[in-house]
C-alpha cells in the first residue's frame, strides 16, 4: 500500500484486476482497520495514563499541603496553647482587678458619704424622739399622711391626687361596669366614703394636725433636709463611680501582673512566628523535597509511559490518515464507498472464485445482479 500523502494513484484502473488485484485491496483494507483499532486503543490508553497521571500529581500535592498543614498546626499548637494560658490568667487577674476596684469604690463611697448618712442617721433619730415625746403615732410621719394633710413637694400633690381618683373616680367606674354589682352598691361605696373621708379628715386634722402641728411640720421639713441629704449622697455616689482615677484603689499589682501577661503573650507569638518562618526557609523545603522524591519514580515512569505512548499514537495517526488517502484514491474512486468493506470485499472475492468472473469490474456486475 503507497503510504505517503501525494502519492500519484495506481497506474491501472483496479475494475480491470483480477482476484490477486482484490485479495491485496482486502489486505489493504484489513490492514487500515487494524491501524484505525489500534490507534482508538492507544487513544484510550493515553487517556488512561494522563488521568493517571494527574491523580498522581494531585496525590502528591495533596500529601505536601497535608503535611506541611500539619507540621504547621503541630508548631502553633504548642505557642497555641501557652497563648491561650495567658489570656485565661488575664481574665481571671482582670476579674480580681474588677473585685477589687468595686471594693474600693464602696469603701470610698462609704467614706465620703459617712457624715451626711451620719446626719441622716441623728435627724430620723430626732424625728422619732419627738414623735416619742408627744406619744405621736409613727404613721403620721409617713409619706402617705403628708401627702393627704400637708402636701408640698410634687411628689406630695401626685400622690394625694392618685388617692382623691382612685376613691372617688377609679372605684366607682369599675363598680359602674361591673355587671354582677348593683347599682345600689354603688350609691352606698359614694355616700360611705364621702362619710368616712369627712369624718376621719376632720378628725385627724382636729386631734393630730392641728394639736401637733409644730412637730408635724418640723419632721416634714427634717424629712425634706434627709430626701437632700440623700441626693447629695447619690451625686457623690455617681461622681466616684464615673471617676477614671484608680489610683487610689490599690490596683496596680494587677495592672502589673496584667501588663507582664500580655507582654508574655507578645513573646509568645514573636517567637512563633520566627518558627513559622524558620519552617518556611528549612523544614518546607524538606519535606517537598522527601515527598517529591517518593514520587519521582512512580510520576516519571507515567510520563516517559505518556510521551511513548503521544509519539506512537501521533505516528500511527499520520499513518492511518495516509492509508485512508490512498484508499479513497485508488480503491474507493473505483469500488464505491460502499464496497470499502471487507464482508463485501469477501464476498466480491467468493464470486471471482467460483469462476463466475474474471475481472473485479465482472464481479460487481454479478454482485449488483444478485443484490
Amino acid at each position: 500500500m503507497y503510504t505517503e500523502v501525494g502519492e500519484q494513484m495506481a497506474e491501472q484502473n483496479i475494475l480491470n484486476g483480477n482476484q490477486k488485484k482484490l485479495e491485496q485491496i482486502i489486505g489493504d483494507v484489513k490492514e487500515h482497520n487494524t491501524k484505525k483499532d489500534r490507534l482508538e486503543k492507544l487513544a484510550e490508553s493515553v487517556k488512561d495514563i494522563s488521568k493517571e497521571l494527574d491523580n498522581a500529581r494531585k496525590e502528591k500535592q495533596n500529601e505536601t499541603d497535608s503535611k506541611i498543614k500539619a507540621s504547621t498546626d503541630a508548631i502553633c499548637a504548642g505557642y497555641d496553647k501557652s497563648i491561650e494560658a495567658d489570656k485565661e490568667k488575664i481574665k481571671t487577674v482582670s476579674a480580681e482587678r474588677d473585685k477589687a476596684k468595686m471594693a474600693g469604690v464602696k469603701e470610698r463611697i462609704s467614706a465620703e458619704t459617712a457624715s451626711l448618712r451620719a446626719q441622716n442617721d441623728d435627724l430620723k433619730d430626732q424625728i422619732n424622739e419627738a414623735f416619742i415625746h408627744e406619744n405621736i403615732s409613727k404613721i403620721y410621719n409617713s409619706q402617705l399622711f403628708i401627702s393627704v394633710f400637708n402636701p408640698k413637694q410634687l411628689l406630695d400633690y401626685v400622690i394625694d391626687i392618685a388617692v382623691m381618683v382612685g376613691l372617688f373616680v377609679a372605684v366607682p367606674i369599675v363598680l359602674f361596669l361591673l355587671p354582677v354589682i348593683p347599682q345600689w352598691i354603688l350609691l352606698i361605696y359614694c355616700i360611705a366614703v364621702s362619710f368616712i373621708c369627712i369624718v376621719v379628715v376632720k378628725a385627724v386634722f382636729r386631734k393630730i394636725v392641728l394639736k401637733h402641728s409644730e412637730t408635724i411640720m418640723a419632721a416634714q421639713s427634717t424629712r425634706t433636709q434627709i430626701k437632700d441629704n440623700n441626693k447629695r449622697i447619690k451625686k457623690i455616689e455617681k461622681n466616684i463611680r464615673k471617676d477614671k482615677n484608680e489610683d487610689m484603689y490599690g490596683l496596680e499589682p494587677f495592672d502589673s501582673q496584667i501588663k507582664a501577661l500580655y507582654d508574655d503573650i507578645a513573646e509568645i507569638e514573636d517567637e512563633k512566628q520566627s518558627a513559622l518562618e524558620d519552617f518556611e526557609k528549612n523544614t518546607k523545603a524538606d519535606i517537598i523535597s522527601e515527598i517529591n522524591e517518593r514520587y519521582a519514580d512512580k510520576i516519571c515512569n507515567m510520563e516517559t509511559e505518556l510521551e511513548k505512548k503521544k509519539v506512537e499514537y501521533d505516528e500511527l495517526d499520520d499513518l492511518v490518515k495516509k492509508q485512508r488517502i490512498y484508499i479513497s484514491s485508488n480503491y474507493e474512486a473505483y469500488l464505491g464507498k460502499e464496497f470499502i468493506n471487507v464482508d463485501k470485499l469477501f464476498e466480491l472475492n467468493s464470486i471471482m472464485k467460483s469462476d463466475s468472473a474474471d475481472t473485479i469490474a465482472q464481479a460487481l456486475a454479478v454482485y449488483n445482479n444478485r443484490h
